[in-house]
């Protein structure tokens, strides 16, 4: 097992530094920064890839963004922000651990190490069917890519409970010993003596006269405080309703029958800022016999993105992408466009605009026949399309 830290060259200390503390949790690390071929992630594997400015321009990224990719396809990525740099295309709208604040990073790298403690512990991701035997239960939960705020919130918290109860604890601890040193002898003291022993007490320390009961004071206050904070957080926690127990099956959001295409369907790629365009095209293209399966809700990159785009891409016949200046800024795209390669389906790029593909994209429609359709008369574009996906078949 092996927690892979992949970063731009110029954050090799931060890496460094992150790799130390995931390590003290018994876990071994290996720093990637994409100049050197890795094996690639395997089960029990973790990739966690540090996103900064400096991996905006590093000369490694494709490969750093292809294995993070393959990481997510797999339910082992874990995103982290270091500042205010943008993710790769395809990576952006995924979860992240917010790192950018340098002196609370000490507590985020215990939130990485425990996002990547639970991704090398979790059971392998089963291979996605091709067809479901009912067709109406919902696909496999998303990837665990996403961290949940609060756990650094809970670590905090356990370090910072301690160190606010003891000064009370030590407060209290002197005010009865003192109370139960003047209640012996014929003549017992009351609260005039408490507080003179008190003082005494700080006095011999050498704090000035008069201080030291309020000192007393504060803590117990405090102590009281804290004490309260911690019932009241227990009696009014609610129950997690997604935690269920394991013997209990999580229950399954139905989808309609039929999402799933037929081997001779043809998977849709497109920006849903394309809609006016691509779905009156895809309708044309479906008079003259052809078969589409398009992704019309805009599933999230969250629960049942992976499942059910997944699902339909290794079952489609092929993957036609409608390439405009909003697909290649579309994270949707990216993704589906990557799973297309990884699945080894035929990939058909057609422009429905004239966009210049970034070089990321064009790593996958190298060698590959494209359409220009912005160049066709609007009658004739839904024959074309059927003409190209004919050809690529």
């Amino acid at each position: 097992m092996t927690v892979f830290l992949a970063h731009a060259p110029a954050d090799r200390q931060t890496a460094e530094a992150l790799e130390k503390i995931i390590e003290r949790r018994g876990q071994f690390c290996e720093l990637d920064d994409g100049q050197t071929a890795l094996r690639p992630v395997g089960n029990g594997d973790a990739f966690v890839l540090l996103v900064s400015q400096a991996l905006t321009f590093a000369t490694a990224r494709l490969r750093l963004e292809q294995r993070a990719l393959d990481a997510w396809a797999q339910g082992r990525l874990v995103v982290l922000k270091l500042d205010h740099g943008i993710a790769p295309v395809g990576l952006r709208d995924l979860p992240a651990i917010d790192a950018t604040f340098e002196a609370a990073r000490e507590f985020k790298w215990n939130e990485v190490a425990d996002a990547v403690t639970k991704i090398v512990r979790a059971p392998p991701e089963p291979e996605t069917a091709d067809h479901d035997a009912g067709g109406d239960e919902a696909p496999p939960p998303a990837p665990p890519a996403q961290v949940e705020a609060r756990s650094g919130g809970i670590g905090l918290g356990a370090l910072l409970f301690p160190v606010l109860l003891l000064p009370g604890l030590l407060a209290i601890s002197a005010s009865v010993s003192i109370w139960l040193a003047n209640r012996i002898g014929p003549a017992p003291g009351g609260w005039p003596e408490l507080i003179a022993g008190i003082d005494g007490f700080g006095t011999r320390y050498g704090l000035p006269s008069g201080v030291t009961p309020w000192l007393f004071a504060a803590s117990i206050a405090l102590f009281v405080g804290v004490v309260g904070l911690i019932v009241f957080g227990l009696i009014g926690k609610k129950p997690e309703t997604e935690a269920l127990p394991r013997s209990v099956p999580r229950p399954r959001a139905r989808r309609p029958r039929g999402s799933t295409p037929s081997s001779d369907a043809v998977f849709v790629s497109y920006a849903r800022a394309n809609d006016m365009t691509v779905l009156p095209l895809v309708e044309a293209a479906k008079r003259a016999g052809r078969k589409f399966w398009l992704d019309q809700q805009g599933i999230s990159a969250g629960d049942g993105w992976a499942g059910e785009i997944v699902r339909a891409i290794k079952a489609a016949g092929g993957v036609v992408v409608m390439c405009s200046n909003a697909a290649f800024e579309s994270d949707h795209v990216k993704r589906e466009i990557y799973l297309a390669d990884r699945y080894k389906k035929k990939l058909v790029p057609v422009f429905i605009e004239h966009a210049e593909p970034p070089e990321d994209f064009e790593y996958f429609f190298a060698g590959v026949q494209s359409l220009n359709l912005y160049d066709t008369p609007e009658e004739e574009r839904s024959e074309a399309l059927v003409r190209i996906l004919g050809a690529a078949a």
